[in-house]
């Protein structure tokens, strides 16, 4: 009897192993067969997706780049074109108020037919450049579009507020902020279209250079002749009564505590 019931077991047991094959084989197997596939076929899609994402970057990328070389560059030489022979003009302007001379004949409306130019460029190519180096080209277009201050009012205005110092000193290339926004605007185009190596951002460019990255660029760290320079000079225009006050202040204060020592 024991032996009946053992066999009995034996074969409950057995038949439980031959079901429990036949579940995994018919379906238990197959469910994990289809969910591996499905599986497999997502994780491809994945990859496809991500290599469709990576490809259409590349092709907007060389699109872009085939914009900067057909579009932008050629307007972008006009620009530094317009803003260089400003620029030379202005190193005139400078040694006029040295040499105590007066403004040439024709010199403003050489820089209204400059910033005419400036301004057209500008507006070409604005929208094609990142926010720092499209903030430093309105930058020097501010500049070019303020008039010329009579250099010989100037002298004596220097001459009388800081002595003969003060007038060698706001006009040294050393205090040329001028200087200073031409060689970062050059650094910005190199690194904009790929000239350089560069791997510094248009915000570390413009530190490098002296200059803050925030919404209105201006230059960090000034001496009283880089501030005049900047506000009485450069952009006199873009400053008032008050602002044009305190810089006459500071000259006043820098070098009379320097002929004081």
């Amino acid at each position: 009897m024991l032996e009946t019931i053992k066999f009995l077991n034996l074969g409950e047991w057995a038949v439980s192993v031959v079901a429990a094959i036949a579940i995994w084989k018919w379906i238990l197997k197959g469910l994990a067969e289809k969910w591996f596939q499905n599986r497999l076929d997502l994780q491809k899609q994945e990859v496809n997706s991500a290599l469709q994402i990576q490809k259409d970057l590349a092709l907007q990328q060389a699109e872009f780049e085939k914009v900067k070389l057909e579009r932008v560059l050629p307007i972008l030489e006009q620009f530094n074109g317009a803003i260089s022979e400003h620029k030379m003009m202005y190193n005139t302007y400078v040694s006029l108020i040295f040499n105590k001379g007066g403004i040439l004949p024709d010199f403003e409306s050489k820089r209204v037919k400059l910033d005419e130019e400036v301004i057209e460029s500008l507006a070409s190519i604005a929208i094609y450049l990142p926010p720092e180096f499209r903030g430093l080209a309105y930058q020097l277009r501010k500049v070019v579009s303020c008039s010329w201050r009579d250099p010989l009012q100037t002298y004596y205005l220097l001459l009388e507020k800081g002595g003969i110092k003060c007038v060698a000193d706001v006009c040294a290339p050393s205090n040329d902020l001028y200087s200073d926004l031409m060689d970062c605007f050059y650094d910005m185009c190199n690194k904009y279209l790929g000239i350089s190596n560069n791997e510094q951002s248009y915000a570390s460019l413009l530190k490098r250079h002296g200059f803050s990255d925030s919404e209105f660029l201006e230059p960090t760290n000034l001496n009283a002749a880089q501030n005049f320079v900047w506000k009485y000079l450069l952009l006199h225009e873009y400053f008032g009564v008050n602002d044009r006050a305190e810089v006459l202040e500071l000259i006043e204060q820098e070098y009379e505590a320097e002929s004081a020592v």
